[in-house]
């Protein structure tokens, strides 16, 4: 991997200077208990022009299919473009997020593939064993605030979600995410060149919208380029955040795209 500067740091490999290095993804597998009350969201921050990506992509579609308690996104950002494959599911609303999570877990950079389980435990996103030790505890502990959404077409071009947070805090916010369950792309240049990469429920847009009632609706932009039998609609509640303490999940809930 060569080196490239971006205007927010200094990248080598596929992470930012001031980041944990890589960890080695473990080849045994367990299998997840949903024996209890909660629910688990994994965000992964990958790029299809980052070699260490693809093992955290099978990975995360490994997860996706194993419990249906584990909600999975894949976010793609556009920071490793320059290197020679644009990323088509890139966008630099996904790099803000990933830069906002970096803020609030108090680090001093930015890496892919990242995995984040629950807004607050970050890793490496290849490391099996941590994916699943974190999504254990965090299908022990119950959900904070009970979340359901309907999904209504408005038009071509747009969907609304109606939703119910009961007991959201004011700083709490409902991210609206509408995702492809499945894509797969033959890469041409780059880093990984002449492969063929999996993915599992990739975030086409993602809305955020303030909690300041419990119950209202959101409005989501449909790419031309969705392929509709193919999506759903994910929305989770999450606390803003502070230094240190990531960004919280306090409650998930899915809807058929309609």
């Amino acid at each position: 991997m060569k080196a490239v500067l971006l205007a927010f740091g200094a990248l080598a490999a596929c992470r930012v200077s001031g980041t944990p290095g890589m960890a080695e993804a473990r080849a045994d597998e367990r299998v997840l208990d949903a024996s209890g009350e909660g629910t688990v969201l994994v965000e992964l921050f990958t790029s299809e022009g980052c070699s260490s990506c693809p093992p955290a992509d099978e990975l995360l579609v490994d997860l996706a299919r194993r419990d249906p308690a584990v909600y999975t996104l894949e976010f793609h950002v556009d920071y490793w473009d320059s290197l020679g494959w644009p990323d088509p599911l890139a966008s630099p609303d996904f790099t803000a997020r990933q830069r906002r999570y970096a803020r609030a877990l108090g680090t001093t950079g930015m890496f892919t593939p990242q995995m984040i389980v629950n807004g607050t435990d970050s890793f490496t996103g290849s490391d099996r064993a941590h994916a699943e030790e974190s999504i254990q505890r965090a299908l022990a502990r119950p959900i904070t605030v009970p979340l359901s959404i309907r999904t209504r077409a408005i038009d071509s071009g747009s969907v609304a979600v109606d939703y119910s947070a009961t007991g959201a805090s004011s700083d709490a916010v409902l991210d609206v995410a509408l995702v492809e369950h499945s894509r797969s792309t033959e890469v041409r240049a780059g880093e990984n060149a002449g492969k063929r990469l999996h993915h599992s429920n990739v975030v086409r847009e993602l809305v955020v919208v303030p909690l300041r009632q419990a119950r209202g609706s959101a409005v989501v932009r449909v790419p031309s380029t969705l392929r509709r039998g193919d999506a759903e609609v994910v929305a989770f509640v999450q606390l803003a955040g502070r230094d240190g303490s990531g960004m919280p999940i306090l409650g998930c809930a899915r809807s058929v795209f309609p």
